[in-house]
Protein backbone atom coordinates (compact mmCIF):
# COMPACT_ATOMS: atom_id res chain seq x y z
CA UNK A 1 0.00 0.00 0.00
CA UNK A 2 1.23 3.68 -1.01
CA UNK A 3 1.71 5.78 2.32
CA UNK A 4 3.66 8.49 0.74
CA UNK A 5 5.02 9.79 -2.65
CA UNK A 6 6.94 12.84 -2.47
CA UNK A 7 8.99 14.71 -5.37
CA UNK A 8 11.30 17.43 -6.19
CA UNK A 9 12.22 19.61 -9.58
CA UNK A 10 10.67 17.16 -12.03
CA UNK A 11 8.56 18.81 -15.29
CA UNK A 12 6.50 21.40 -13.99
CA UNK A 13 6.92 21.15 -10.14
CA UNK A 14 10.16 22.76 -9.11
CA UNK A 15 9.65 22.58 -5.46
CA UNK A 16 8.89 19.42 -3.13
CA UNK A 17 5.58 18.16 -3.76
CA UNK A 18 4.53 15.75 -0.64
CA UNK A 19 1.22 13.38 -1.80
CA UNK A 20 -0.14 11.57 1.68
CA UNK A 21 -2.40 8.67 1.52
CA UNK A 22 -2.59 8.87 5.60
CA UNK A 23 -5.86 10.08 7.10
CA UNK A 24 -6.23 13.48 9.22
CA UNK A 25 -7.05 11.58 12.40
CA UNK A 26 -9.32 14.39 13.32
CA UNK A 27 -11.51 13.48 10.50
CA UNK A 28 -14.20 10.91 11.15
CA UNK A 29 -16.12 10.79 8.60
CA UNK A 30 -16.77 8.06 5.82
CA UNK A 31 -15.00 5.01 7.58
CA UNK A 32 -15.25 2.85 4.99
CA UNK A 33 -13.12 4.92 2.87
CA UNK A 34 -10.00 3.95 4.83
CA UNK A 35 -8.14 0.90 5.17
CA UNK A 36 -7.62 -0.05 9.04
CA UNK A 37 -3.99 -2.05 9.48
CA UNK A 38 -3.57 -1.71 13.13
CA UNK A 39 -4.86 0.69 15.90
CA UNK A 40 -2.62 3.03 14.88
CA UNK A 41 -2.04 2.66 10.78
CA UNK A 42 -4.53 3.23 8.53
CA UNK A 43 -4.95 4.51 5.03
CA UNK A 44 -6.99 6.17 2.74
CA UNK A 45 -8.75 3.64 -0.31
CA UNK A 46 -9.24 6.31 -3.09
CA UNK A 47 -7.64 10.35 -3.59
CA UNK A 48 -8.48 12.50 -6.10
CA UNK A 49 -6.47 15.05 -8.02
CA UNK A 50 -8.41 17.82 -9.68
CA UNK A 51 -7.14 20.91 -12.20
CA UNK A 52 -7.64 23.18 -14.67
CA UNK A 53 -5.80 21.74 -18.11
CA UNK A 54 -1.85 22.01 -17.98
CA UNK A 55 -2.21 22.47 -14.33
CA UNK A 56 -0.09 19.38 -13.37
CA UNK A 57 -2.30 16.63 -12.99
CA UNK A 58 -0.90 14.05 -15.65
CA UNK A 59 2.96 15.55 -14.81
CA UNK A 60 1.88 13.80 -11.52
CA UNK A 61 1.35 10.44 -12.66
CA UNK A 62 4.56 10.96 -15.02
CA UNK A 63 6.72 11.49 -11.92
CA UNK A 64 5.48 8.27 -9.81
CA UNK A 65 6.08 6.58 -13.59
CA UNK A 66 9.42 7.47 -13.80
CA UNK A 67 10.09 6.87 -10.07
CA UNK A 68 9.63 2.94 -10.76
CA UNK A 69 10.46 2.90 -14.04
CA UNK A 70 13.92 4.18 -13.30
CA UNK A 71 13.87 1.52 -10.23
CA UNK A 72 12.80 -1.19 -12.85
CA UNK A 73 15.44 -0.67 -15.41
CA UNK A 74 18.41 0.65 -14.05
CA UNK A 75 20.18 -2.65 -13.48
CA UNK A 76 19.86 -3.69 -16.88
CA UNK A 77 22.00 -0.62 -17.91
CA UNK A 78 25.12 -1.80 -16.05
CA UNK A 79 28.28 -0.59 -17.99
CA UNK A 80 26.06 1.73 -20.57
CA UNK A 81 26.99 5.11 -21.91
CA UNK A 82 25.31 8.25 -19.56
CA UNK A 83 23.47 9.14 -22.94
CA UNK A 84 22.05 5.85 -23.21
CA UNK A 85 20.93 5.14 -19.50
CA UNK A 86 17.20 5.32 -18.29
CA UNK A 87 18.38 8.11 -15.31
CA UNK A 88 19.45 10.20 -18.91
CA UNK A 89 16.02 9.47 -20.14
CA UNK A 90 14.07 10.01 -17.43
CA UNK A 91 15.88 12.98 -16.47
CA UNK A 92 13.14 16.09 -16.60
CA UNK A 93 13.76 18.98 -14.34
CA UNK A 94 12.11 22.09 -14.54
CA UNK A 95 13.12 24.23 -17.51
CA UNK A 96 11.30 27.75 -16.52
CA UNK A 97 14.82 29.42 -14.86
CA UNK A 98 18.29 29.56 -15.15
CA UNK A 99 19.18 27.28 -12.21
CA UNK A 100 16.59 24.24 -12.16
CA UNK A 101 17.82 22.56 -15.30
CA UNK A 102 21.32 22.39 -13.23
CA UNK A 103 19.97 20.77 -10.59
CA UNK A 104 19.21 17.14 -9.26
CA UNK A 105 15.86 15.25 -9.58
CA UNK A 106 14.66 13.93 -6.49
CA UNK A 107 11.72 10.68 -5.36
CA UNK A 108 10.63 9.34 -2.45
CA UNK A 109 7.72 6.77 -1.36
CA UNK A 110 6.50 4.78 1.78
CA UNK A 111 4.92 1.59 1.32
CA UNK A 112 3.11 -0.49 3.53
CA UNK A 113 3.73 -4.14 3.23
CA UNK A 114 3.37 -7.51 5.53
CA UNK A 115 3.73 -5.46 8.58
CA UNK A 116 6.51 -3.19 7.85
CA UNK A 117 7.11 0.39 6.67
CA UNK A 118 9.45 1.36 3.96
CA UNK A 119 10.93 4.22 2.94
CA UNK A 120 13.19 4.48 0.00
CA UNK A 121 14.30 7.01 -2.65
CA UNK A 122 16.98 8.53 -4.26
CA UNK A 123 18.65 12.01 -6.20
CA UNK A 124 19.92 11.81 -9.51
CA UNK A 125 20.94 13.86 -12.38
CA UNK A 126 21.30 12.75 -15.85
CA UNK A 127 24.67 11.24 -15.22
CA UNK A 128 24.30 9.35 -12.12
CA UNK A 129 22.83 8.41 -9.10
CA UNK A 130 23.60 11.01 -6.28
CA UNK A 131 22.22 9.83 -3.00
CA UNK A 132 20.03 6.59 -2.47
CA UNK A 133 17.90 5.01 0.82
CA UNK A 134 16.50 2.60 2.14
CA UNK A 135 15.27 2.07 6.06
CA UNK A 136 12.43 -0.58 7.39
CA UNK A 137 10.17 -0.16 10.11
CA UNK A 138 7.90 -2.57 12.29
CA UNK A 139 4.56 -1.90 12.06
CA UNK A 140 4.55 -3.34 15.26
CA UNK A 141 7.42 -2.12 17.53
CA UNK A 142 7.44 0.96 15.60
CA UNK A 143 11.63 0.16 15.39
CA UNK A 144 13.35 1.69 12.13
CA UNK A 145 16.77 0.26 11.29
CA UNK A 146 18.33 1.30 8.00
CA UNK A 147 19.05 -1.23 4.85
CA UNK A 148 21.19 1.48 3.30
CA UNK A 149 22.44 4.34 2.32
CA UNK A 150 24.06 5.47 -0.46
CA UNK A 151 26.26 8.90 -1.59
CA UNK A 152 28.68 9.51 -4.26
CA UNK A 153 31.33 8.06 -2.46
CA UNK A 154 30.16 5.41 -0.53
CA UNK A 155 27.57 2.51 0.10
CA UNK A 156 26.79 2.40 4.32
CA UNK A 157 24.72 -1.28 4.52
CA UNK A 158 22.47 -1.80 7.98
CA UNK A 159 23.59 -5.38 10.12
CA UNK A 160 20.76 -7.02 8.26
CA UNK A 161 21.88 -7.21 4.73
CA UNK A 162 25.69 -6.18 5.52
CA UNK A 163 27.03 -10.26 5.45
CA UNK A 164 25.23 -10.77 2.22
CA UNK A 165 25.43 -7.32 0.27
CA UNK A 166 28.85 -5.60 1.32
CA UNK A 167 30.92 -8.04 -1.71
CA UNK A 168 28.76 -6.37 -4.15
CA UNK A 169 29.24 -2.77 -3.64
CA UNK A 170 32.22 -2.18 -6.02
CA UNK A 171 29.91 -3.53 -8.51
CA UNK A 172 27.61 -0.89 -8.38
CA UNK A 173 27.84 1.87 -11.57
CA UNK A 174 27.30 5.13 -10.47
CA UNK A 175 23.86 5.28 -12.83
CA UNK A 176 22.69 1.96 -11.13
CA UNK A 177 20.48 2.24 -8.38
CA UNK A 178 21.67 -0.20 -5.20
CA UNK A 179 17.53 -1.37 -4.97
CA UNK A 180 17.44 -2.50 -8.82
CA UNK A 181 20.53 -4.28 -8.36
CA UNK A 182 20.62 -6.31 -5.30
CA UNK A 183 16.80 -7.28 -6.08
CA UNK A 184 18.06 -9.13 -9.07
CA UNK A 185 20.30 -10.91 -7.07
CA UNK A 186 19.64 -14.26 -5.20
CA UNK A 187 20.03 -12.78 -1.41
CA UNK A 188 18.66 -14.82 1.55
CA UNK A 189 16.89 -11.29 2.59
CA UNK A 190 13.73 -10.33 0.93
CA UNK A 191 14.07 -7.10 1.66
CA UNK A 192 14.79 -5.75 -1.80
CA UNK A 193 12.70 -7.44 -3.66
CA UNK A 194 9.60 -6.98 -1.42
CA UNK A 195 10.09 -3.48 -1.96
CA UNK A 196 10.16 -3.97 -5.76
CA UNK A 197 7.30 -5.40 -5.13
CA UNK A 198 5.73 -2.66 -3.98
CA UNK A 199 6.90 -0.42 -6.43
CA UNK A 200 5.30 -2.95 -8.98
CA UNK A 201 1.74 -3.39 -7.26
CA UNK A 202 0.87 0.42 -7.93
CA UNK A 203 -0.23 0.09 -11.50
CA UNK A 204 0.05 3.42 -13.62
CA UNK A 205 -2.98 3.43 -16.22
CA UNK A 206 -3.83 6.81 -18.82
CA UNK A 207 -7.22 6.80 -20.15
CA UNK A 208 -6.40 9.34 -22.90
CA UNK A 209 -5.57 6.63 -25.77
CA UNK A 210 -7.77 3.51 -26.60
CA UNK A 211 -4.34 1.32 -26.59
CA UNK A 212 -4.20 1.10 -22.87
CA UNK A 213 -8.13 -0.24 -22.85
CA UNK A 214 -7.02 -2.63 -25.26
CA UNK A 215 -4.35 -3.63 -23.35
CA UNK A 216 -6.11 -4.14 -20.33
CA UNK A 217 -9.03 -6.11 -21.64
CA UNK A 218 -6.41 -8.22 -23.44
CA UNK A 219 -4.59 -8.76 -20.27
CA UNK A 220 -7.59 -9.40 -18.16
CA UNK A 221 -9.32 -12.33 -20.91
CA UNK A 222 -5.83 -13.93 -21.57
CA UNK A 223 -5.13 -14.05 -17.81
CA UNK A 224 -8.15 -13.77 -15.35
CA UNK A 225 -11.20 -15.27 -17.19
CA UNK A 226 -12.68 -18.19 -16.62
CA UNK A 227 -16.15 -19.99 -15.63
CA UNK A 228 -15.86 -18.55 -12.42
CA UNK A 229 -15.26 -14.75 -13.00
CA UNK A 230 -18.02 -14.88 -15.86
CA UNK A 231 -20.86 -14.49 -13.64
CA UNK A 232 -18.97 -11.48 -11.95
CA UNK A 233 -18.22 -9.21 -14.98
CA UNK A 234 -21.84 -10.46 -16.33
CA UNK A 235 -23.57 -8.75 -13.38
CA UNK A 236 -21.11 -5.94 -13.47
CA UNK A 237 -22.25 -4.68 -17.36
CA UNK A 238 -25.75 -5.79 -15.78
CA UNK A 239 -25.22 -3.24 -13.13
CA UNK A 240 -24.00 -0.38 -15.35
CA UNK A 241 -26.83 -1.12 -18.24
CA UNK A 242 -24.92 -1.37 -21.33
CA UNK A 243 -27.30 -3.65 -23.01
CA UNK A 244 -24.87 -6.88 -22.56
CA UNK A 245 -26.26 -10.16 -22.07
CA UNK A 246 -23.79 -12.34 -22.53
CA UNK A 247 -20.26 -12.60 -23.06
CA UNK A 248 -17.63 -15.37 -24.70
CA UNK A 249 -14.57 -16.51 -25.23
CA UNK A 250 -12.75 -17.87 -27.71
CA UNK A 251 -9.05 -18.61 -27.62
CA UNK A 252 -6.48 -21.32 -29.22
CA UNK A 253 -2.65 -21.48 -29.43
CA UNK A 254 -2.55 -21.12 -25.59
CA UNK A 255 -4.29 -18.02 -25.23
CA UNK A 256 -2.22 -16.26 -28.51
CA UNK A 257 -5.14 -15.90 -30.64
CA UNK A 258 -8.34 -15.39 -28.89
CA UNK A 259 -11.55 -13.33 -30.07
CA UNK A 260 -14.00 -12.17 -27.27
CA UNK A 261 -17.94 -11.71 -28.59
CA UNK A 262 -21.05 -9.56 -26.41
CA UNK A 263 -24.44 -10.50 -26.88
CA UNK A 264 -27.07 -8.40 -27.19
CA UNK A 265 -30.79 -9.27 -27.35
CA UNK A 266 -34.44 -7.66 -28.85
CA UNK A 267 -37.35 -7.08 -27.46
CA UNK A 268 -38.02 -11.01 -28.36
CA UNK A 269 -35.05 -12.22 -26.68
CA UNK A 270 -33.26 -12.84 -29.44
CA UNK A 271 -29.46 -12.86 -28.77
CA UNK A 272 -27.52 -11.39 -31.65
CA UNK A 273 -22.89 -11.58 -31.25
CA UNK A 274 -20.76 -8.81 -31.81
CA UNK A 275 -17.23 -8.68 -31.49
CA UNK A 276 -16.10 -6.64 -28.30
CA UNK A 277 -14.02 -4.17 -30.17
CA UNK A 278 -16.98 -2.49 -31.89
CA UNK A 279 -18.43 -2.16 -28.60
CA UNK A 280 -18.62 1.43 -27.74
CA UNK A 281 -15.42 2.71 -26.33
CA UNK A 282 -17.26 3.91 -22.93
CA UNK A 283 -18.27 -0.30 -22.83
CA UNK A 284 -14.57 -0.74 -23.54
CA UNK A 285 -13.63 1.31 -21.02
CA UNK A 286 -15.73 -0.02 -18.19
CA UNK A 287 -15.16 -3.79 -19.16
CA UNK A 288 -11.19 -2.41 -18.72
CA UNK A 289 -11.41 -0.39 -15.39
CA UNK A 290 -13.54 -3.79 -14.43
CA UNK A 291 -10.52 -5.68 -14.54
CA UNK A 292 -7.79 -3.25 -13.32
CA UNK A 293 -10.33 -2.58 -10.11
CA UNK A 294 -11.23 -6.09 -9.44
CA UNK A 295 -7.30 -6.38 -8.98
CA UNK A 296 -6.99 -3.72 -7.03
CA UNK A 297 -9.78 -4.78 -4.63
CA UNK A 298 -9.29 -8.96 -4.58
CA UNK A 299 -5.80 -8.55 -4.30
CA UNK A 300 -4.83 -5.55 -2.55
CA UNK A 301 -3.12 -3.70 -5.27
CA UNK A 302 -2.96 -0.07 -6.14
CA UNK A 303 -4.29 1.98 -9.20
CA UNK A 304 -2.88 5.47 -10.50
CA UNK A 305 -4.90 6.33 -13.05
CA UNK A 306 -5.04 9.82 -15.46
CA UNK A 307 -8.05 10.90 -16.78
CA UNK A 308 -10.47 8.57 -15.18
CA UNK A 309 -13.49 10.11 -15.85
CA UNK A 310 -12.54 10.34 -19.71
CA UNK A 311 -15.43 8.37 -21.59
CA UNK A 312 -17.08 7.45 -18.33
CA UNK A 313 -20.71 8.89 -17.41
CA UNK A 314 -20.62 10.49 -14.01
CA UNK A 315 -22.66 7.62 -12.16
CA UNK A 316 -20.58 5.25 -13.31
CA UNK A 317 -17.13 6.83 -12.13
CA UNK A 318 -18.82 7.09 -8.79
CA UNK A 319 -20.30 3.07 -9.41
CA UNK A 320 -16.67 1.85 -10.18
CA UNK A 321 -15.21 3.70 -6.86
CA UNK A 322 -17.76 2.34 -4.63
CA UNK A 323 -16.55 -1.45 -5.08
CA UNK A 324 -13.96 0.25 -3.95
CA UNK A 325 -15.63 1.38 -0.58
CA UNK A 326 -16.76 -1.70 0.19
CA UNK A 327 -15.91 -3.05 3.70
CA UNK A 328 -13.88 -6.00 2.34
CA UNK A 329 -11.41 -4.23 -0.42
CA UNK A 330 -8.63 -3.31 0.42
CA UNK A 331 -7.08 -1.51 -2.63
CA UNK A 332 -6.61 1.97 -3.49
CA UNK A 333 -6.95 4.44 -5.89
CA UNK A 334 -5.52 7.38 -7.08
CA UNK A 335 -6.66 9.32 -10.28
CA UNK A 336 -6.69 12.55 -11.81
CA UNK A 337 -9.79 14.12 -13.24
CA UNK A 338 -12.07 17.31 -14.40
CA UNK A 339 -15.82 15.74 -13.13
CA UNK A 340 -16.73 17.78 -9.69
CA UNK A 341 -19.98 15.30 -9.67
CA UNK A 342 -17.49 13.38 -6.85
CA UNK A 343 -16.15 16.33 -5.53
CA UNK A 344 -18.75 15.63 -2.86
CA UNK A 345 -18.88 15.36 0.96
CA UNK A 346 -21.21 12.76 1.16
CA UNK A 347 -18.73 10.64 -0.89
CA UNK A 348 -15.42 11.44 -0.39
CA UNK A 349 -13.14 12.74 2.49
CA UNK A 350 -11.72 16.12 2.73
CA UNK A 351 -8.47 14.65 3.11
CA UNK A 352 -9.10 12.49 -0.27
CA UNK A 353 -9.14 15.57 -2.43
CA UNK A 354 -6.43 17.49 -3.86
CA UNK A 355 -5.41 19.77 -6.09
CA UNK A 356 -3.02 21.17 -8.80
CA UNK A 357 -2.35 24.86 -9.61
CA UNK A 358 0.20 26.43 -11.83
CA UNK A 359 1.57 29.91 -11.45
CA UNK A 360 2.76 32.52 -13.49
CA UNK A 361 6.38 31.22 -13.55
CA UNK A 362 5.14 27.80 -14.76
CA UNK A 363 5.78 26.50 -11.18
CA UNK A 364 3.34 23.47 -10.30
CA UNK A 365 1.94 22.90 -7.33
CA UNK A 366 -0.04 19.86 -5.55
CA UNK A 367 -1.68 20.67 -2.19
CA UNK A 368 -4.78 18.95 -0.42
CA UNK A 369 -8.47 20.21 0.93
CA UNK A 370 -7.27 19.22 4.39
CA UNK A 371 -4.54 22.52 4.25
CA UNK A 372 -7.84 24.38 4.32
CA UNK A 373 -10.41 24.70 6.99
CA UNK A 374 -13.10 23.20 5.85
CA UNK A 375 -16.32 22.15 7.36
CA UNK A 376 -17.66 18.62 6.61
CA UNK A 377 -20.97 20.04 5.70
CA UNK A 378 -19.57 22.45 3.37
CA UNK A 379 -20.69 22.23 -0.47
CA UNK A 380 -16.91 21.29 -1.87
CA UNK A 381 -17.86 21.66 -5.28
CA UNK A 382 -19.42 25.24 -4.59
CA UNK A 383 -16.45 26.67 -3.34
CA UNK A 384 -14.24 24.98 -5.66
CA UNK A 385 -16.08 26.28 -8.88
CA UNK A 386 -16.43 29.70 -7.37
CA UNK A 387 -11.97 29.43 -6.81
CA UNK A 388 -11.41 29.33 -3.27
CA UNK A 389 -9.20 26.55 -3.58
CA UNK A 390 -7.67 27.38 -6.71
CA UNK A 391 -7.21 24.35 -9.33
CA UNK A 392 -9.60 26.29 -11.88
CA UNK A 393 -8.62 27.86 -15.05
CA UNK A 394 -8.20 31.89 -15.56
CA UNK A 395 -10.63 32.13 -18.09
CA UNK A 396 -10.34 35.56 -19.82
CA UNK A 397 -12.68 37.53 -21.88
CA UNK A 398 -12.71 36.19 -25.97
CA UNK A 399 -15.05 36.53 -28.88
CA UNK A 400 -15.04 35.02 -32.70
CA UNK A 401 -16.38 38.65 -33.44
CA UNK A 402 -14.17 41.10 -34.51
CA UNK A 403 -14.20 44.10 -32.23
Amino acid sequence: MLVMFRFKNYGPFKDEVVFDMRPVKAYKEHPYNLITENKDNSLLKVAAIYGANASGKSNFVKAYKCFVNIVRNSFKENGKKDSETTISECYCPFLFNKESPSHNTEFEAIYHYSGYEYKYGYIYNKHRIEYEWLYRKSLDSNRQSLIFERSPDNIKLGSSVRGSCEKYINDIDSNVLALSFYSSLKLRSHVFRDVLFCLNEILVISFSCNAQSEYMIDRYFKLDFDDSEKPKLLAFLNAIDVGIKDIAFESSNNNEDFAVYTYHADYSGNKYRIPLEIESDGTQRAIALYSVVRLAALYNRGLLIDEFNNQLHPLLQRYIISLLYEESATGQLIYTTHDTSLLNNQFMRRDQIWFTEKNAAGEASLYSLAEYKVRNDKSFVTDYLSGIYGGIPDLKSFSFKES
